[in-house]
């Protein structure tokens, strides 16, 4: 603090001063002695603002006799340095100049701060005594006047330099000002609130397109704004003057030449003087341009550029605004979710472009369809939000999702062509304490159960449904866990000629290991593999796995003919699954004849049946065969079986194991049998488990089978080692 408050005198290291340097000198003579200095205690040196009888202007502070002064806080007297346990050793007492005695007196500034001594010194022992103490701290007190001028002849510089720093930046300023008024369209305004009349400048003349010839008064002014605004622009002129302030406003005016401007308005009170009555000044600015950027980036923001619909993030923000009003009145609404059915078959026909103006018409049908209070918002690529107005009953709320549907699903005409379109909703209630994120949660998880169990309709949220996706959740967890641990694994049920039991080819089960040591099947995760992301990384597995052990297995079972792969939708849905099953076979060097692709009948019945049929046509062109897995159970099998590459079918086990038993699944069994014989396709039966069930089958023309007569699924260790009996087998076997 000592040291700061010297150095902000800005003494150090400054020239010689004449008032300062006559002191000392004056003390030399007063004292009869060879020094007198004035000497500023800096950090780590003493610096000699005036000297008499030494030399140089400043030594280390360390064999400053001064320094002891300042430390004391007093006058500091030695009669013999050479007697004195501190300075006997100091190099100014051994050395030049040789000081004997010394004299010395704190120096402060205005602040009561010690900056400092003025002393005297010389090479004689006991020169000084304690009556020329009170001579010396008169001397010191006008060296603290000296220093006390110094400071305020400082600060009155440094003052007038900021005042005409100040003054040069003021007209600066003023000058920018003016340059910027006429380029930003501010102008100025004055209102004397006593008489009403009002003083415009030049610039806001021109920007209210008023005539310089003319008088104006506060009403006709007023007259100015559009009446919307002018309760606004009234209680702001009023506030200012009440509170003394200052007001802000943004209104739009209409001009005498009819140009509806958007203007800033700034105003603040003056109080009266001698020579002027109170009153408000203050700019007006010309904002129109950048209200209506302002109001296009807003507009941006907000809403979706495609449908002009609400976009996501201003649906967010709407619905958060809409609970907290539900938390005040207690009424309830509700948010539905609508998703596009076949709109990706659209956009894959008929390009994206098409598929916009689907998007544009369907918008315009949503909004049409929904009541008045209801925010609708474009939620993702083909899927929509709409909240409905408060206190609409779940009936209401259904009929709703009901209307949206019918208004959806209707055909929409493009360059003469009809484009059908369909819709499922899924809605959720709000209530007291949910977050938005939980009601938009709750809505997805009931369209996701609608899309999956009954599409076209709307779907209410059940508590039901988190029992299902908590067992979906556990069942993908299971199996990511299983893939990343590689506790996957291939599981072959052999596939036999029934007359023999001669082991003809494989299917080849997804199989996974708990970490608990329990074998799980496909069924019991099947959750799992109706996901669309997952169920494309367990097919990945499963060809790295066959590829890999069909050759081996193929070496020790030479009679085996082909192993079946099961596909999914996502795999029949996915562009690229036929180019990765057939590099992955060449790279294991398979011959595509040794594979079947096992599909079922629910994949035909996708929106994009046309991937389907392309990704299974690629297929049967590399000569891979195609089996059509539990036949019987589907719709419209005649049409597939015609329409689609089909080499096999598989008749579905719940019929092969009552056909013994009910005369009904005998007849079906039957006929299904025949129906395929007929169009050429080879015959599988699933879920043999009996002797009497492989005989029957054998009557009625079925020639291949597997269940657990013959074997469960195996690893592929144990299905290398696998010798089938031929003839009867002695009965059935449990599944590993």
């Amino acid at each position: 603090m000592r040291v700061a408050a010297l150095r902000s005198l800005q003494i150090l290291d400054t020239p010689r001063q004449g008032c300062f340097d006559r002191i000392t000198e004056f003390c030399t003579e007063l004292f009869d002695c060879s020094i007198s200095l004035i000497s500023l205690i800096d950090a780590d040196r003493q610096w000699f603002l005036a000297a008499s009888g030494i030399d140089g202007r400043e030594t280390p502070r360390e064999i400053s006799f001064c320094s002891h002064v300042i430390e004391a806080g007093r006058s500091l007297l030695i009669s013999d340095a050479l007697e004195n346990d501190c300075f006997r050793a100091n190099a100014m007492v051994v050395g030049a100049p040789g000081i004997r005695s010394y004299l010395g007196q704190p120096i402060a500034s205005a602040e009561g701060v010690l900056l400092g001594t003025l002393c005297v010194a010389d090479t004689r022992p006991d020169h000084f005594h304690e009556g020329h103490i009170d001579q010396l701290r008169y001397f010191g007190r006008i060296v603290e006047d000296l220093i006390e001028a110094h400071r305020q002849r400082m600060e009155s510089t440094q003052l007038a330099a900021e005042l005409e720093e100040r003054s040069e930046r003021l007209k600066k300023s003023n000058r920018v000002f003016a340059q910027a008024e006429r380029v930003a369209n501010i102008g100025s305004w004055e209102l004397e609130l006593e008489s009403g009349r009002a003083t415009y400048s030049d610039e806001s003349l021109a920007i209210l397109d008023l005539s310089k010839s003319q008088t104006y008064s506060l009403n006709t002014a007023m007259e100015l704004y559009v009446p919307e605004d002018r309760p606004m622009l009234e209680a702001a002129l009023e506030n200012a003057v009440v509170t003394r302030g200052s007001s802000s406003i943004e209104a739009h005016v209409i001009t005498p030449l009819g140009h509806r401007k958007r203007i800033k308005v700034v105003g603040e009170y003056l109080e009266a003087s001698s020579d002027t009555p109170a009153r408000l000044v203050g700019i007006l600015q010309d904002v129109t341009e950048a209200y209506h950027s302002q109001m296009a980036l807003q507009r941006a923001a907000d809403y979706d550029s495609l449908t002009s619909l609400l976009n996501r993030q201003a649906f967010d923000r709407h619905l958060g605004e809409r609970l907290r009003t539900q938390r005040h009145s207690g009424r309830d609404f509700f948010v539905l979710l609508l998703d596009l059915d076949g709109f990706k078959d659209i956009n894959d026909t008929f390009g994206h472009l098409v598929g916009d103006v689907v998007l544009e018409e369907i918008s315009s049908r949503i909004t049409a369809a929904v009541p008045t209070d209801a925010l609708v918002a474009r939620w993702g690529g083909d899927e929509f939000a709409i909240i409905t107005p408060m206190g609409i009953s779940q009936e209401d709320a259904t009929a709703v999702g009901e209307k949206l549907i019918r208004a959806v699903s209707r055909e929409v005409e493009i360059a003469g062509r009809k484009v059908a379109v369909s819709a499922t909703c899924g809605l959720a209630r709000s209530a007291e304490t949910i977050v938005a994120r939980e009601l938009l949660r709750r809505a997805d998880l009931a369209l996701y159960h609608g899309k999956r169990r009954e599409p076209g309709c709307t779907h209410h949220y059940r508590v039901l449904l988190e029992r299902d996706n908590r067992l979906r959740q556990e069942a993908i967890g299971l199996v990511r866990s299983a893939l990343t641990e590689d506790r996957l694994f291939a599981g072959y049920q052999p596939i036999v000629r029934l007359a023999d039991n001669a082991m003809v080819g494989l299917e080849a089960l997804m199989r996974l290991n708990t970490r608990s040591g329990d074998k799980l099947t496909a069924t019991q995760v099947l959750p799992a593999i109706l996901d669309p992301i997952l169920s494309r990384e367990i097919s990945d597995r499963m060809i790295d796995l066959v590829s890999t052990e069909f050759p081996e297995i193929h070496a020790a079972q030479p009679d085996v003919q082909y192993v079946s792969l099961n596909a999914t939708e996502a795999d029949l849905l996915s562009r690229d699954f036929s180019d990765r099953l057939l590099s992955r076979l060449r790279g294991q060097k398979i011959d595509p004849r040794n594979v079947t692709l096992e599909i079922t009948e629910t994949m035909f019945l996708v929106n994009d049946a046309a991937s389907v049929q392309s990704v299974l046509s690629k297929l049967r062109n590399s000569r891979m065969q195609i089996a059509l897995d539990d036949f019987g159970t589907g719709f419209s099998s005649l049409s597939h079986l015609r329409d689609f590459p089909i080499d096999k079918v598989k008749i579905d086990g719940s019929f092969v194991q009552k056909m013994c038993t009910d005369h009904q699944s005998r007849l079906i069994v039957q006929a299904l049998i025949a129906m395929a014989k007929n169009l050429g396709k080879e015959v599988i039966a699933e879920g043999i488990e009996t002797d009497d069930q492989r005989k029957l089958l054998l009557q009625m023309g079925c020639y291949y089978g597997q269940g657990f007569l013959f074997s469960p699924a195996e690893n592929a260790c144990r299905l290398k080692l696998m010798q089938l009996s031929s003839g009867a087998p002695k009965g059935r076997r449990k599944a590993a």
